[in-house]
């Protein structure tokens, strides 16, 4: 039997993994290979793999096929007004899981992973204006942090080409490329508050959850398919043209995404995964160096230390921040009188529920982290 402790950092290796994988492979198939793929067409399919995924696993939750089938009947079709609601985020999500493939496309792989962690900010407004909760004051600064950071990493190369192969110019990609990011953070966002303002009172298996998500994705993802022009598959006679290893690995990786998160979430917790999704950010900014020949400037290096430093910021509760900087005083030599963290905080306490990021896990990924499909 495996033990939890095992289960936890097994888990934290591979979601690190994961998230810094799936970005460079989607970056891959986009620069690397001479191939034309349908992103709709990936887009679909990944929905479509994880309808089986999610099925197995929670036929191992329930340890048992009966009791996993009588689980779907009863929270699907037993709920069927529920059900339906998921409409509406299954839509958001499969609009963000296209915006990642577009912002790829133009973006470096390491500048699209820092960047696509505003998703933490645009989550932290929506649960103040639509829940009606407060941030800790630490939570605003850490607000600051990542804002601050993720404009730091926007700096083009300045060895590029004013205009590219495609005849696109690199500041028109930039453009392009934050756009879409911005596009998949709010989708993301909305989705998952969303959810939680709707459903607080329905908390089924986060795999049940999936499968209802799945019923609605794949249908909108085919209808996504169909919209969009596809000069190619009349030459090559399949949709799935285009679909070599690279891509195959990627839409593979994106489909695992949201099921890791489930599993860190329930055996390492929410400081450790944003260990994991800090460390993922720096492997993934190598990565971008060593295969794309991605130049990693100052204000780079500074930017991606401002948005790791807000992720653990904000996640953070006042009796860590206490201890985090009654160390760092320690080491100057200077003893506060009071705790540290009050240096922070308002005068009076604040009785205001602390507002974090709604963990919800979509059948679509984030991370970034939409990933995670959000």
């Amino acid at each position: 039997m495996v033990s939890n402790d095992t289960l936890k950092w097994a888990s934290l290796v591979i979601f690190t993994m994961q998230n810094a994988a799936f970005v460079l492979l989607m970056r891959a198939s986009k620069v690397l290979t001479p191939t034309h793929y349908n992103s709709a067409v990936a887009v679909l399919v990944t929905e479509v793999l994880k309808l089986p995924f999610s099925c197995l696993l929670l036929v191992y939750e329930k340890m048992s096929l009966s009791g996993a089938a009588g689980q779907l009947y009863s929270d699907i079709c037993g709920q069927f007004w529920d059900t339906m609601k998921i409409s509406i985020p299954a839509l958001l999500y499969t609009v963000q899981n296209n915006a990642l493939f577009i912002a790829v496309g133009n973006l470096e792989a390491a500048v699209f992973q820092v960047t696509y962690q505003l998703k933490t900010l645009t989550t932290a407004v929506l649960t103040v204006t639509m829940l009606g909760r407060s941030l800790k004051p630490h939570q605003w600064v850490s607000m600051l942090l990542l804002t601050g950071g993720a404009a730091l990493v926007q700096e083009p190369k300045k060895s590029s080409p004013a205009i590219r192969a495609d005849g696109s110019s690199g500041a028109s990609q930039l453009v392009i490329g934050i756009s879409a990011t911005v596009v998949a953070c709010v989708c993301s966002s909305v989705a998952s508050v969303y959810l939680e303002k709707i459903l607080v009172e329905s908390k089924p298996s986060v795999w049940v959850r999936n499968v209802q998500l799945c019923i609605f994705t794949i249908p909108i993802a085919a209808v996504g398919c169909l919209m969009v022009e596809d000069k190619y598959i009349k030459e090559e006679g399949t949709p799935l043209h285009g679909f070599n290893a690279i891509v195959w690995a990627a839409i593979l990786t994106n489909a695992a995404g949201g099921m890791l998160v489930a599993t860190v979430m329930k055996y390492a917790g929410n400081i450790l995964r944003n260990f994991a999704q800090a460390c993922a950010i720096i492997v993934g900014g190598l990565g971008s160096w060593f295969l794309f020949g991605f130049q990693i400037t100052s204000p780079f290096v500074i930017g991606v230390a401002l948005v790791i430093g807000s992720i653990f910021l904000y996640g953070a509760n006042p009796e860590q921040l206490n201890a985090w900087m009654s160390s760092i005083f320690a080491s100057v030599g200077f003893a506060p009188r009071k705790p540290a963290y009050e240096m922070l905080a308002q005068a009076e306490p604040s009785t205001a529920e602390e507002a974090q990021p709604p963990e919800v896990i979509p059948a679509v990924q984030a991370s970034p982290s939409a990933a995670r499909r959000h």
